[in-house]
């Protein structure tokens, strides 16, 4: 199964990393999960937004293998950021969990999350089929 990304002609080029549009095919179902949080596998909070983001990312990922299917099938994420992290490391991380072909992206800053710790919510969208 094959995402169809897009950035048309019609508007400037993405500012990041991320595509304008992500396609799911027509025979695909449709994943929605909640928005996972940087929470290690043992419950522990790590100090940094970097850590957390990249707990955050690979949460999603076993969730996702959980489901038989990888980052590659995303739609789109949305990324919910308490504290901006280090731009190298961001990119760093964010371009291991999507490999050079980012799906549709909002990224946002927002005062708190569920808990004063958290630093960074990621809410993800993908295709199974």
């Amino acid at each position: 199964m094959n995402v169809i990304r897009k950035n048309p002609e019609t508007v400037a080029p993405p500012v990041g990393a991320y595509s304008h549009i992500s396609i799911m095919p027509r025979d695909a179902e449709l994943l929605v999960l909640s928005g996972q949080v940087g929470v290690d596998l043992d419950g522990h909070i790590p100090e940094t937004v970097e850590e957390q983001f990249q707990n955050a990312l690979a949460n999603i990922k076993r969730i996702l293998h959980s489901e038989g299917v990888t980052p590659e099938a995303v739609l789109k994420i949305n990324i919910w950021f308490t504290e901006k992290p280090d731009r190298e490391r961001y990119q760093a991380i964010w371009h291991d969990f999507h490999g050079g072909n980012p799906p549709s992206t909002t990224l946002g800053y927002v005062a708190a999350l569920a808990q004063p710790a958290l630093k960074v919510e990621v809410e993800a969208w993908a295709a199974r089929g």
